[in-house]
């Protein structure tokens, strides 16, 4: 899988300037990166992952302090991989 690249010049992002901006500029063009309406909808199939996997443990009586580190590490995962579904484009689309 590839990280995402400006829509603009090409610019391939790196894990952490996709990580951690909510509002993304290209640091080579400076343009505005939006999020296509396919890779919102990618990015909404795996939210509820870690919720489901966190009721079921909690439904099977297992104890929150192995909850608690288990939701953490499902975090990053998610944090991680989510962005390699990103794809950016000039305009803001609308999610439906």
């Amino acid at each position: 899988m590839k990280l995402p690249s400006c829509w603009n010049c090409e610019h391939e992002f790196k894990l952490r300037e996709l990580v951690w901006n909510v509002r993304l500029h290209c640091p080579n063009c400076k343009k505005k990166q939006f999020l296509t309406k396919e890779s919102r909808f990618n990015t909404l199939l795996f939210s509820p992952i870690p919720v489901i996997i966190i009721s079921i443990m909690n439904s099977l009586n297992i104890s929150w302090l192995v909850i608690i580190p288990i939701s953490l590490c499902l975090l990053i995962i998610f944090m991680a991989i989510v962005p390699y579904f990103y794809r950016f484009t000039d305009k803001e689309a609308p999610f439906v």
